[in-house]
Parts: C-alpha cells; sequence; structure tokens
C-alpha cells in the first residue's frame, strides 16, 4: 500500500460509532416512525488534514489484512478491527493544484490551474445530510480547527464552518433564555427580512451584466441557505435540545486554544462525539487546519506551519518536523475512534 489518507478517511456509522449513553435524554420525534424496523441511524464524519504528509514514513508496504502500520500511525493499532485504510485515491482534475485541494476535497470539481474564477459543486456530505438530515436538528455539522468549511451546497455555494468550541456546544446543548414566543418573533422577523432581500435582488437582476448576475447568483443563494436554517429552527423550536450532565458541559465549555493543541483538538472530537450521540446531526465535517497559515503545535515543538513543513525540498530536519505532526495528527483521531467506540448503542 502507499499513500493511505487518515485525513480523507470517512468514518461511518456502522463501523465506528457506538453512540447513545444513558445519561443523555433525547426527545422522542414523529419522524422517527419513518426508520424501518430494526434499522440504524447512518452517520458519516470527515476530516481533513492539509498540506499532506511525509509519504516516507506514512506509507504503508505490504497491503492484505496483516498490513503493518507505520510509526505515525502506530496509534491506530487498537482500532485495526475498525479501520480499513485505502491507497491510490485522488482527484485527477486536482494533481498540480495541491493548495486548491481543501476546496474540491469533496466535491471532485475542476479548480482552474491560473487561478480564475471558480464554482464548485455539491459536497458528498451535503448529499448524505439530505437524506439523514430530516431526522435531525442539524441536517449537518460544519466545523473547522483552522481554515474554513468543507461543505458545499448543490449551487456550488461554501457552507459556513464554526471554529468557536463554546458557539458550538450552545447550538447543539444551549438553553436559550428568551420565551419560546420572542423566538419565534425573531424567526418571523429574519424571514421577513429575507423575503425583502430576494423581492429587491429580482427586480434589479435584469439590469445586470453577467458577471455582476453571477455575483449576485452566488449572494442569493447564501441567502437561501439562511432560508432553510430559519425555517428548520422554527420547526424545531418546540423540541428541547438533549440534556447535558454538568459535568459533561464542564468539560465541553473549557476555554482552549492552540496553545494547548492536544486538548483543544480532543475538545473538537469531544464535541463531534455528544453531537452523534444525542443524534443532533448524522453528518459532520471538520477542517483540522488551514491550508495556508495553520498547523503549528508548539506543546512538541513545532513553531512551523504545516504549510511550511510540505515544502521540505527533502530536508532531513524538515521532514522529521512533518512526521512529528502527522503522528501529533492521528494520535488526535485515534482519541477520536477511542471515545466513539467507548458508547455502546
Amino acid at each position: 500500500m502507499s499513500n493511505i489518507n487518515v485525513n480523507k478517511w470517512q468514518i461511518s456509522r456502522r463501523q465506528m460509532l457506538r453512540g447513545l449513553g444513558a445519561s443523555i435524554s433525547l426527545p422522542l420525534l414523529d419522524c422517527m416512525a419513518a426508520l424501518p424496523a430494526g434499522s440504524k441511524p447512518k452517520r458519516s464524519v470527515f476530516l481533513y488534514i492539509p498540506n499532506g504528509v511525509n509519504t516516507l514514513t506514512w506509507q504503508i508496504e505490504k497491503p492484505g489484512a496483516d498490513y503493518k502500520l507505520t510509526a505515525p500511525l502506530m496509534s491506530l493499532e487498537r482500532h485495526r478491527a475498525e479501520i480499513t485504510p485505502i491507497s491510490g485515491l485522488h482527484h485527477p482534475k486536482v494533481i498540480g493544484k495541491q493548495h486548491n485541494c481543501d476546496k474540491v476535497w469533496l466535491t471532485g470539481a475542476d479548480v482552474p490551474s491560473d487561478g480564475g474564477a471558480f464554482r464548485n459543486t455539491v459536497s458528498t456530505d451535503q448529499l448524505m445530510a439530505e437524506v439523514q438530515g430530516r431526522f435531525t436538528r442539524f441536517a449537518s455539522l460544519e466545523l473547522a480547527v483552522e481554515g474554513h468549511s468543507l461543505a458545499w451546497s448543490r449551487d456550488g455555494i461554501q457552507i459556513p464552518s464554526e471554529r468557536n468550541t463554546r458557539t458550538i456546544f450552545n447550538s447543539l446543548f444551549g438553553v436559550d433564555k428568551d420565551p419560546k414566543e420572542v423566538q419565534r418573533r425573531r424567526l418571523t422577523r429574519r424571514t421577513s427580512i429575507l423575503d425583502i432581500v430576494m423581492n429587491d435582488a429580482k427586480r434589479v437582476n435584469n439590469k445586470l451584466g453577467s458577471e455582476d448576475r453571477t455575483k449576485l447568483d452566488e449572494y442569493l443563494t447564501a441567502v437561501r441557505q439562511v432560508e432553510v436554517r430559519t425555517e428548520r429552527a422554527e420547526t424545531w423550536l418546540n423540541i428541547p435540545k438533549p440534556k447535558i450532565p454538568a459535568a459533561e458541559e464542564a468539560r465541553l465549555t473549557r476555554k482552549l486554544d492552540m496553545t494547548q493543541a492536544g486538548e483543544y483538538y480532543r475538545l473538537f472530537y469531544d464535541l463531534m462525539v455528544m453531537a452523534l450521540r444525542t443524534d443532533s446531526t448524522r453528518v459532520i465535517t471538520c477542517m483540522i487546519g488551514s491550508e495556508s497559515a495553520g498547523g503549528a503545535i508548539p506543546e512538541i515543538g513545532i513553531s512551523q506551519t504545516r504549510h511550511g513543513l510540505s515544502h521540505h525540498n527533502g530536508d532531513p530536519e524538515q521532514l522529521r518536523r512533518l512526521t512529528m505532526t502527522d503522528t501529533f495528527l492521528v494520535e488526535q483521531l485515534g482519541y477520536f475512534l477511542d471515545q466513539l467506540k467507548a458508547h455502546q448503542e
């Protein structure tokens, strides 16, 4: 095998997740009755590590069930029964355009090599969300430790991601202090504003040139995404969010940053696990680091960005540091799998 990509694994619900602890209370939804008897939810998590890896220390050389994990991947040995390393996958239209890989990893779209205008297509996670999202409060969850979103709508518009862990927690489990009627009026007002924006845009659309029409179309697509999420929020307004034990809430609302990289990554993973355990969503994307300026890990002595390390030009010291960061990030993935396996469904 060569070039297995931990950053490009889909962690399927069937293989990796054992959800739902007894301490989590879930609302019984009418839509649950639509599931066939005995069926289990299908869940997917997409994690993206930017800028490649040190392939000299990464590649698995022997194929088959008795393959041997290399040093950076060794922390996954305890999960051998649940993982399938896959090599040889690539997007033919992205070869030589590595700085755009994050944009098209889940879409496979063609990126102009000259840096010209680019319109993406729908990402895999959003196709899954169209099927599984109707059963959950959030059709999908877009996160980023650093960088931006990996998710793209059917119109090829990037869906915003959230990087603030406290905001993520509040969205999933926070209690709104305002009464439901106040919240409902707020959502209705937002819908009215969106209607005005759409009507104004239609009036000026015919007066614009082709380039401006394209820009306006992208803007209106973003508006429609807000509209859909607003309608969804109103639908779920009368359904309580899952209750989290006080100890769990304290752990999930800690204030951390990249100066405590290990704990910071694990906090994101803990939030993902809790979102899946409570069936708040069944589709998650998370960009682990920025393609351009992220990925420094001071706690293991790496002050360079991952992008900088990827331009190693064969320098042994740079390659050693890149392997250190590869190993560190895989260890965090191993922690994520530990947490998923710890909860029996």
